[in-house]
């Protein structure tokens, strides 16, 4: 059966995509109207700090301000990248694996395809927040990119579909209405769901 990651912002936590995103609402009604296939839905915390919206202190500004101290590089990646194993060994998942991420969870969601390519075939980027010189290491998955159009981080999404671009690697770029904010995301996940 394929698998779907689904990672979340960088103020998340592991419901988020549920309480905010409606993702398995989603799938499950996807699925029964044929325009989705059946596939299992992980949503790992990638939280790299205490401050979870879903506990209500703190905020995003002091998640950013604290980022430098209390990340470590690709210590979240290469814990998906052993979650990945796990779900594979114990629910036998040996269908295509997918990823998607929002903002910054895009960034992590890019980096375990980087640490993954064997594994991961897709890679669903919304509304990424990326480093300017961030590219994939192989050229293996698939990547779809939303990006909207009065997001704060249209620049970021589009100077990756550019360098993609330039180096020939096969991805899609999706402008649509929106902002940084669930009502985009949820129809992204939509949009990406149906392309699976």
């Amino acid at each position: 059966m394929p698998v779907l990651y689904l990672i979340h912002g960088i103020n998340g936590c592991e419901d988020a995509w549920q309480r905010q995103g409606h993702a398995i609402d989603t799938l499950e009604a996807m699925i029964a109207d044929g325009r989705c296939r059946p596939m299992m839905l992980v949503m790992p915390d990638c939280n790299k700090w205490p401050f979870k919206e879903n506990r209500g202190h703190g905020n995003l500004w002091k998640c950013i301000m604290r980022y430098p101290r209390l990340s470590h590089e690709h210590e979240i990646e290469y814990s998906i990248s052993q979650l990945i194993d796990t779900i594979d060994s114990t629910y036998h998942a040996t269908g295509p694996c997918f990823i998607a991420g929002l903002s910054d969870g895009a960034r992590i969601a890019a980096n375990v395809a980087n640490v993954r390519p064997e594994r991961v075939c897709c890679v669903g980027l919304f509304s990424p927040v990326l480093h300017k010189d961030q590219l994939p290491k192989d050229s293996t998955p698939v990547y779809t990119i939303y990006v909207g159009k009065n997001d704060m981080f249209y620049g970021s999404g589009k100077r990756f579909h550019n360098r993609l671009e330039r180096n020939e690697r096969s991805h899609q770029f999706i402008e649509r209405p929106g902002g940084h904010n669930w009502r985009m995301w949820q129809r992204c996940l939509s949009d990406y769901l149906s392309r699976l």
